[in-house]
Parts: C-alpha cells; sequence; structure tokens
C-alpha cells in the first residue's frame, strides 16, 4: 500500500512544476509608465520577470508618428530598443511583443512624455496636439483592455492544465486503490 501512494506522490511532483509556469511580467521599464523625460534618450530598455527568449515586434510611436528604432536586443530578463533618429518632444508608446522562456507571446504598450528637448521641427499646435493626445490615450486605454483579456484567456489555458492533471492524478489514486484492495479479496 505504501509503495503505489509513493508512486502517485513523485508522479503529482513531477507534473506540478510543468503546470505551474508563468508568462514574462514586465517588471520596470525606462523610461516608465507615466514618466516625464527631459533629456534625449539613446535607447529605452524592458526588464520582465522571466527570460525572453525572443523579440516579436517593437514600436516607438510619438503622437501618433513612428519614430525609427533599431533591432531588439535581448540579454536574458531585458530587452534594448535602440533608437535610430533623435527624440523630440512628445507623447511617446513603446509597444512590445516578447516570447517569454515558456514559449507563450506577450506585449503590451509603456506610455511616457518627453518635454524640453531640441526638436528637428516645431512640435503642432497646442489644439492639434490635444486631440492628439486624446486619441492616444483611448488607443492605449483600448490596448490595455485587450492585453488584460488577453492575459485572462491565457490564464484560463494554464487553469485547463492544472486541472487536466489532478483529474488525472484523481483516476491514477482510483485506479491503485482498486487493484490494491482488489488483490486482497
Amino acid at each position: 500500500m505504501k509503495k503505489p501512494m509513493l508512486v502517485l506522490l513523485a508522479l503529482f511532483l513531477y507534473m506540478l512544476p510543468q503546470t505551474v509556469s508563468a508568462h514574462a511580467v514586465l517588471t520596470a521599464s525606462d523610461p516608465g509608465q507615466g514618466d516625464t523625460v527631459t533629456e534625449s534618450m539613446d535607447a529605452f530598455t524592458l526588464t520582465f520577470n522571466s527570460d525572453v527568449e525572443d523579440v516579436v515586434e517593437t514600436k516607438v510611436v510619438v503622437d501618433g508618428q513612428a519614430l525609427a528604432t533599431d533591432s531588439a536586443a535581448v540579454d536574458g530578463t531585458t530587452v534594448t530598443v535602440p533608437l535610430a533618429q533623435e527624440m523630440i518632444d512628445g507623447n511617446y508608446e513603446l509597444s512590445y511583443k516578447v516570447i517569454s522562456a515558456d514559449g507563450h507571446e506577450v506585449g503590451n504598450t509603456v506610455s511616457f512624455t518627453a518635454e524640453g528637448l531640441a526638436s528637428a521641427e516645431e512640435s503642432d499646435s497646442e489644439q492639434g496636439s490635444a486631440v492628439k493626445n486624446e486619441q492616444n490615450t483611448q488607443v492605449n486605454e483600448q490596448e490595455q483592455t485587450a492585453a488584460e483579456e488577453s492575459h485572462e484567456e491565457e490564464e484560463g489555458s494554464d487553469t485547463g492544465f492544472i486541472v487536466t492533471g489532478l483529474v488525472i492524478i484523481a483516476l491514477l489514486c482510483a485506479a491503485v486503490l482498486f487493484f490494491t484492495y482488489r488483490k486482497k479479496d
């Protein structure tokens, strides 16, 4: 009786780490969400809670216009997005999609502002900027909502694996007990 229970316990412990995997989550960025940048930067960094396997996409948008970047580089938990042109004043959105170590694609957007930078061209009129800011805010809220819904769906799929594993273990326990008591009769 002890041996089958030990086998079941070992099987449960073996399955547990496989079902409790988590996606990479952004833990920090430079600049951070909502920050105001007053000096031009050469690159932006994203730091995650676990290793990143690959970068699918990065995009930097300033007041609705794309800002040129070079290829993003991955170093463990850090992704660096180098800029290919000078920063200008405006409202920035740094969007990313990466493949986390567990193989899942995760992404989101970091929003921040740049003020007091030397710009090559005059920025839009205040009225035009206000309209763009409102549009950017609405788009960012929609993307955030979509990202949260996607994350909830992904969490649901992990829960399915856990439930399936527990059902299998319960069936194995029932089978072992059935055959153990059947041999005694």
